[in-house]
């Protein structure tokens, strides 16, 4: 044990030193010194304790893979320094493996298992654990602490990839991985979102402004734990495969459409809409239908974040107005709402905002929400740059009062 705490302490300071990347650069020993506590098990006052430790240096000595300095005239250890010139002994002598060897290994089974995937996030990841590998033999997290993850992940990668942006359900998706369908959400589905999270900027920024859960986290890549449900309500009718359904049957109430049925519509009928108004506050979006929707208006809830399916059903719908119709969006009046209404804007080039402006904020301030200064300076960056010139308005006004506005003061102050 006590040949095992020194080898391995001593190859730890190795893999922290200049050694490890650029053998012979540095004249600088790798070593323990007890006096600096950097050998805390050595307790020289405890014989036994000591006189154990000193056993298993001397033995490494007399093997070559250190060498062993002692204090003055007593039994005591002052240093033990690794021997540079047999650093692969002493990794094999520890059991353990050599960064470079471990992370040429990562390198390959990551290289071969997503040699041809095409998503770009998970190529970006491809290539920088790669090269991040061969150049400074650094590997994932997870593969230092469980290397038999890699392998799974990799599979659910790839798997992913092949989807080629269809939507599938996570117990679908873990048994086309791995005949198990269960095994993704248990061993995989964290790291997975955690890749997802630093490499796909549209998932980043969803989570930073709506706070999204795992299941919306992985239903925005297209996996569902279970079907979302998609609210709207006007005078409209869907056409399908196998018929009809005219939504303004339950006038004003409106229906939930399922994701998975989402590619089955292949028409929307808005013959006399003039407008649609895409709501993002549920409780807002309710209270319009009772208090304001009208026969020449289809209300649609938003719900913060666009999952792929839900951005081809709002593609549909913008492609389904009539000639002349307009489209709006109403969220918070705040940072989040300006980026969803950015995304949005991007499907429907028309798109205006909807009770968002200077205005509204002037009109709601003595209940609006008071925000950090770092948060106004990164408001007043957004208008320096030109972000979002519609809203320019409103972030002078928010920048003025210190607060932003939330959907939900409309309602009782309407």
């Amino acid at each position: 044990m006590e040949r095992d705490i020194i080898l391995s302490r001593l190859l730890e300071k190795y893999e922290r030193s200049k050694h490890l990347l650029e053998p012979g650069a540095s004249s600088r020993r790798v070593m323990l010194r007890v006096e600096r506590k950097e050998l805390p098990e050595y307790q020289y006052q405890n014989a036994a304790i000591r006189d154990e430790f000193n056993r298993a240096a001397e033995e490494l000595a007399r093997e070559g893979l250190v060498s062993a300095e002692w204090v003055k005239n007593r039994p005591v250890l002052s240093a033990v320094a690794l021997n540079l010139k047999a650093v692969e002994r002493c990794y094999q002598a520890a059991g353990r493996t050599h960064p470079r060897a471990r992370a040429e290994r990562v390198a390959e089974k990551v290289q071969a298992g997503l040699a041809h995937v095409d998503t770009p996030w998970i190529a970006d990841w491809r290539d920088e654990v790669c090269e991040r590998a061969r150049n400074i033999y650094a590997v994932p997290h997870f593969c230092k602490k469980d290397p038999a993850v890699l392998p799974e992940l990799l599979t659910a990668l790839a798997q992913y990839d092949a989807l080629r942006g269809e939507p599938v359900t996570m117990r679908a998706f873990s048994s086309r991985c791995y005949h198990d369908s269960k095994r993704f959400e248990r061993n995989v589905r964290e790291i997975f979102l955690e890749i997802a999270r630093s490499r796909h900027p549209g998932l980043a920024e969803a989570c930073e402004q709506s706070g999204l859960g795992v299941r919306d986290q992985l239903a925005y890549l297209g996996i569902y734990a279970r079907p979302e449900l998609y609210e709207l309500s006007g005078r409209c009718a869907l056409t399908t495969e196998t018929g009809r359904l005219h939504v303004d049957a339950v006038w004003p109430f409106g229906i939930a459409l399922p994701s998975t049925a989402v590619d089955a519509v292949r028409s929307i009928d808005l013959s006399g809409t003039g407008r649609v108004v895409f709501i993002e506050n549920k409780t807002n979006y309710d209270e319009f239908l009772l208090s304001e929707l009208d026969a020449g208006t289809l209300a649609v809830y938003h719900g913060g974040f666009l999952s792929p399916q839900k951005r081809k059903l709002f593609v549909k719908i913008a492609q389904a107005l009539p000639e002349g119709a307009q489209a709006f969006f109403w969220a918070d009046i705040d940072l989040g709402g300006f980026r969803m209404f950015s995304q949005l804007q991007a499907l429907i080039p028309g798109l205006l905002p909807l009770r968002m402006g200077g205005e509204d904020v002037t009109a709601y301030r003595e209940n609006g929400l008071p925000r950090s200064q770092e948060y106004l300076d990164r408001l007043a960056q957004t208008l320096e740059s030109g972000d979002f010139p519609l809203f320019e308005g409103a972030i002078q006004r928010i920048l003025e009062y210190g607060v932003t506005i939330e959907q939900e003061i409309f309602l009782g102050n309407r």
